[in-house]
């Protein structure tokens, strides 16, 4: 009885007697009629032997009913591969992920067998053989850590070793090719399981089949069984078959996968023909491609939803810049700007050796205004005053509120001339403009003080330039007011 184990599934009981056969089919002095005796012991070892002897991996001519008998139709080296065929097969354990692993192993014996005989060669049992050995790496391995096995043994054929690389496990071909030398086998054997992942194809002959077995059994493990049938039908014609034998083989192969497996007496997962395989694939790419639509529609939905919020936040970043940057009543620059914006044009003036003039101006009488009239129409004269200076400037200059009723220009490249003709022009708007209040027209003057200075030199030099500008607005006052004074 057989007691399944939760955490590791069981492995079905071998055959000691098809294990000591395979031990000493290998000696030189192995007796043929010995090794027939010896498996006649074990009568369930006797009906699987029959049972694949009689099979088409053997391909005898007549039907055999005796151990003996076929001891002597396939001789020393078949009875090996008998023994050899049942012994890792038991190595398969008794769950559905064993049977995934039986089912690969089996897959490329059958692709090897068919190869074999497609191209003519002799003694197909031999290629049966290699090809059931290409997986034998994973099997072995399967008996300690299955899951992690079953996770490689369900990804595409071509990229398992490098999961198990990745892993830091021993590669099934280095594995396997192990096992093989461990059985004795000869070298061709030991060889076709450890280069059968090689990139370039093995000149010798029975390896350069496992390769193109390997890569025939891939159309069977792949998410993608159009891509990986061409790559076999590639892979197939190096071993010198055509398009019309290369598809004739993948016809046969799950048929015989089937069949082999029930001459083992073990179960595998039922064998799609490969057009219901490219089907189904086909079926599931359609489903992905409606998916994958659905997806992009709804992609594009919210990728305009971002772009609509992205645009409404720029759109308030833009509000929320132009209210940190500018005086909230004028709609100027207002003084952190001011200080940011004549700091750099002080920079730029020193790089490039040219002017930099500025024009310091206050509201004359202001005070009186606000304290007469109400606040309301001090900020209608605030306001006037603004659009006036801005009206009277060219592109490039700057405009900004620095306090109270006190406003300043910055004029790139003008000097002290340039900057007493702009804050002139300013000053006789201003005297000749009446201005509409709650409280009726009003009309006001200003004073200027202006200065400049030229580059290099000048960098850095921002409370400098504004202390002289001041100074002079001082000066403008305390000589009556509403003109402009130029700094010395």
């Amino acid at each position: 009885m057989v007691v399944v184990n939760a955490e590791r599934p069981p492995v079905p009981p071998p055959s000691l007697i098809a294990a000591h056969i395979l031990a000493e089919a290998v000696k030189p002095d192995a007796s043929l009629l010995e090794l027939a005796a010896l498996a006649q012991r074990d009568p369930n070892l006797t009906l699987r032997l029959l049972a694949l002897v009689n099979s088409a991996a053997f391909g005898l001519p007549m039907k055999v009913a005796d151990v003996r008998q076929a001891a002597t139709m396939v001789g020393l080296r078949g009875l090996r591969n008998l023994a050899l065929s049942l012994v890792v097969t038991d190595m398969a354990p008794l769950s559905a992920d064993g049977e995934v692993l039986l089912a690969n192993s089996l897959r490329r014996a059958a692709a090897a067998q068919l190869i074999a005989s497609a191209t003519g060669e002799r003694a197909v049992d031999e290629y049966f053989t290699a090809g059931l050995l290409l997986e034998v790496g994973l099997i072995a391995r399967a008996r300690d850590s299955l899951p992690a096995v079953t996770e490689t043994a369900l990804q595409p054929a071509m990229t398992r070793v490098v999961m198990e690389r990745a892993e830091g496990a021993v590669d099934h071909p280095t594995r396997g090719a192990q096992i093989a030398r461990d059985f004795q086998l000869p070298r061709r054997l030991i060889d076709a399981v450890a280069r059968h992942h090689d990139q370039e194809p093995p000149e010798e002959r029975l390896a350069l089949i496992a390769w193109a077995a390997e890569r025939t059994a891939a159309v069977w493990e792949s998410g993608s069984p159009g891509e990986e049938r061409d790559n076999a039908l590639s892979a197939l014609a190096r071993v010198g078959l055509d398009e019309r034998k290369s598809r004739e083989i993948f016809e046969q192969i799950p048929d015989m996968v089937n069949e082999a497996a029930a001459t083992l007496g073990r179960r595998v997962p039922r064998q799609q023909k490969l057009e219901a395989l490219l089907l189904d694939a086909n079926r599931i790419l359609s489903q992905m491609n409606r998916n994958y639509e659905g997806t992009v529609r709804k992609l594009e939905a919210l990728l305009r939803e971002k772009e609509e919020l992205m645009r409404e936040l720029q759109e308030a970043n833009a509000r929320l810049l132009e209210l940190t940057a500018t005086d909230t009543l004028t709609g100027l620059l207002n003084k952190r700007s001011l200080d940011e914006a004549l700091a750099r044009d002080l920079a730029r003036a020193d790089r490039t050796r040219t002017w930099l003039g500025i024009v310091f101006m206050d509201v004359d009488h202001f005070k009186a205004v606000n304290d007469t009239r109400g606040h309301q129409v001090g900020d209608a004269v605030l306001k006037a005053v603004a659009r006036i200076v801005m009206s009277s400037l060219r592109a490039g200059d700057i405009a900004a509120r620095y306090g109270g009723e006190e406003f300043v220009a910055v004029l790139p490249g003008s000097d002290v001339s340039g900057a007493i003709v702009v804050a002139e022009r300013i000053r006789h708007q201003i005297e000749a403009t009446p201005i509409s209040t709650p409280s009726g027209v009003l009309r006001v003057t200003a004073s200027f003080g202006v200065a400049a200075m030229r580059g290099p030199g000048c960098r850095g030099a921002a409370a400098h330039l504004l202390a002289r500008a001041d100074a002079a607005l001082y000066a403008a006052k305390g000589a009556g007011r509403n003109r402009v004074v130029a700094a010395e």
